[in-house]
């Protein structure tokens, strides 16, 4: 299949060298930093791709089959709506929405368009993790009572000074549906992820990751009202009113811990690092007669042990994976395409436990609980319009 690819940065340039080959070929390319652009069209495409700095000129193009959206978090959602009202199938970075309410917008275009979209939410594909969810799912261990995912704290940064914009990028560009502001150069490429301008911090960084195996375990049908409480926070400048006051320092919360309470009794905590559990990076599920540990490195605890002589029905694992068996994530992404039936990582089931992510990011900024009905996707009056934000006119979903 023919690819357009939207973003060069450091997740494209890995999926070039790993995962695109032999499913896809890398026919056009746009990035707004025509440095890294020309950089990744000879590396990966060896100089023959089509480039442009305009992704609408590559979703014009009849020769291409799926985009690839590896930008920055802010552009996520609004490259692959254009993309799906183009006829496109999309591979899309997580976290897939900066927003509650555009993620609403994404599920809708899929299900108007009826193309592929499948999130970069890789450890969905993985054994270890769909065995973990399984676990709590075979109801061996009686129901869970806690999951605790630890995902690395953020850091402080700044005072940053303002300069000019290289010659070779459009910053104007970059920052596209985000609020304009003077060009810090810290704002940009690696380091956009600690702005709330163009990202959640940490929350939406790796919470995408396992914050999507803890819901996927806990609530895999979204029945379940929650509340979410910010317990421990810390921001790295004052707030008023939930926005940042100072603008020349990174923004996202560098530590935290945020309680998840379900309806079914059911609690998810988000934390920045469980050391005092053992663990740095991970997942740890606690149910009523066992708890097991997983990470991306491992898949340990007594329950575990027990497969080998007691294993996990097949129909149980085979539901998880819809019916495929094992594949690696991007390999999914193809056998979607190809076959016209949802991946494995999709927006409904990604906005489920991205949602969740938001949220914890919002009741840190207002420093408060927050309830959470996921079934109407719906929060209290004051909440409300938290769940959207305002994108400049030029570059807002249309």
């Amino acid at each position: 299949m023919n690819a357009a690819v939207i973003g060069t940065g450091g997740i494209s340039r890995f999926h070039a060298a790993n995962n695109l080959k032999p499913h896809f070929a890398i026919r056009a390319i746009c990035d707004v930093d025509r440095e890294s652009r020309d950089w990744y069209n000879k590396e990966f495409a060896s100089g023959q791709a089509v480039v442009s700095t305009e992704y609408r000129e590559l979703l014009e193009r009849d020769d291409i089959d799926v985009v690839f959206v590896c930008t920055p978090d802010h552009w996520h959602a609004k490259i692959a709506i254009d993309a799906m009202r183009s006829g496109k199938d999309v591979y899309c970075e997580k976290p897939l929405t900066l927003t509650v309410a555009e993620g609403k917008l994404v599920r809708e275009v899929a299900r108007e368009t009826r193309r592929v979209l499948q999130v970069g939410t890789q450890q969905r594909s993985d054994p270890n993790f769909q065995t973990a969810v399984a676990l709590a799912h075979s109801g061996r261990l009686g129901s869970v009572k806690r999951i605790t995912v630890a995902i690395g704290g953020g850091p402080a940064g700044g005072p940053f000074p303002v300069t000019a914009p290289p010659a070779h990028l459009d910053w104007d560009r970059w920052q596209g549906p985000a609020p304009e502001t003077p060009y810090i150069t810290q704002r940009c490429h690696g380091n956009f992820r600690w702005w709330y301008e163009y990202s959640g911090g940490k929350l939406t960084d790796w919470g995408a990751h396992h914050v999507d195996i803890a819901n996927w375990a806990i609530d895999p049908d979204s029945s379940q009202n929650t509340i979410i409480t910010p317990e421990v926070a810390h921001l790295p400048v004052p707030y008023a009113e939930g926005m940042p006051t100072v603008h020349d320092c990174y923004n996202t919360a560098t530590s935290f811990k945020v309680l998840c309470l379900y309806s079914n009794g059911a609690e998810l905590v988000i934390r920045d690092e469980a050391t005092d559990l053992g663990f740095e990076n991970g997942i740890l599920v606690e149910c009523e007669e066992g708890r097991y540990f997983v990470n991306r490195g491992k898949l340990t605890g007594k329950p575990v042990e027990e497969l080998a002589t007691n294993p996990l029905p097949d129909d149980l694992l085979a539901g998880l994976r819809r019916g495929r068996g094992v594949m690696p994530h991007m390999a999914n992404f193809y056998w979607s395409c190809r076959e016209r039936t949802e991946g494995i990582s999709d927006a409904t089931s990604h906005m489920a436990a991205l949602n969740l992510c938001h949220l914890a990011n919002v009741s840190v900024r207002l420093d408060r609980s927050i309830p959470w009905n996921p079934t109407t996707e719906s929060t209290d009056e004051a909440t409300e319009p938290w769940l959207s934000r305002k994108s400049r006119e030029e570059y807002s979903i249309a």
